[in-house]
């Protein structure tokens, strides 16, 4: 796996601009009743380096829900402020503020998808980002994988109490395709014969913005 240019690369713009849909577990409690599904959202997220921005979410089928448009002001974001470091070290802290390192391999999986699901990382930032996932103990690397919008990628995961988080990376740029967290063994009673695959995050875009605007 290489880190190459990106297009986005030399896209100037005060935000990054992430385009991503994420198929969730969403569960209902009716009297004595707990009904388990999976809904589909859309989100759009705006995020400039002070920690500002705009989140507008969208939910399939609605239920009745509209579509959220928030506006967040400089340090309302969560995460650390500022780009993705370029250094390993730096990045290594950036991981650590957002999910504790103590806590193994899926603490960077988890991490990572937090900082690059908000944020457009740069060619060195990417790089450093590979480097973080090699000098890991405990990810395991998966070869080709194939992505809910058929793209091909790297994957790379870490597992704890048989919860996998896997992420799916752009084999030419390191870029972030796709994010899952799957419980692989079924529980005692369940009909279920496969993992269960109960959040994914498949981004469509990363890039820049000079505004968070969808015009």
């Amino acid at each position: 796996m290489t880190v190459g240019p990106s297009g986005c690369d030399s896209i100037p713009g005060r935000f990054a601009y992430v385009h991503l849909l994420q198929w969730a577990t969403d569960t209902a409690i009716a009297g004595n009743s707990t009904t388990t599904r999976i809904v589909l959202f859309e989100e759009q997220r705006w995020r400039a380096d002070d920690a500002s921005g705009r989140v507008v979410r969208s939910r399939y089928p609605d239920g009745n829900q509209p579509t959220d448009d928030s506006t967040y002001y400089p340090g309302e974001l969560d995460g650390p402020i500022g780009p993705i470091a370029a250094d390993p070290a730096a990045l290594n802290a950036n991981i650590d503020a957002t999910q504790p390192r103590f806590l193994g391999p899926t603490s960077v999986i988890r991490g990572l998808v937090s900082l690059l699901g908000w944020r457009t990382p740069n060619q060195a930032a990417r790089t450093a980002v590979l480097t973080v996932l090699r000098d890991t103990p405990g990810i395991t690397y998966h070869g080709s994988v194939t992505d809910r919008a058929g793209r091909t990628g790297i994957g790379v995961s870490a597992t704890s109490d048989d919860i996998r988080f896997l992420l799916i990376l752009n084999p030419t740029t390191g870029e972030l395709l796709a994010y899952e967290r799957a419980a692989l063994t079924p529980p005692p009673g369940s009909d279920r014969t496969g993992p269960l695959v109960d959040d994914y995050q498949l981004f469509l875009v990363h890039t820049r913005a000079d505004s968070s605007s969808n015009s």
